[in-house]
């Protein structure tokens, strides 16, 4: 967003974020009671599809 100027990929990226969570899941660091924990890569992999 600041470096790069890229105020629109930043806030796909940001987007993306909030979907996946807002689906349940959690890295283990995140955890909460009634969400899915996932390691980094499964999470990473769902924030990329979801910016698809």
């Amino acid at each position: 967003r600041y470096t790069f100027r890229e105020e629109a990929a930043a806030k796909a990226i940001e987007d993306a974020v909030g979907n996946v969570l807002d689906q349940g899941l959690r890295t283990g660091d995140i955890m909460s009671e009634g969400m899915n924990k996932v390691g980094t890569a499964e999470m990473g992999d769902a924030v990329v599809t979801a910016i698809a």
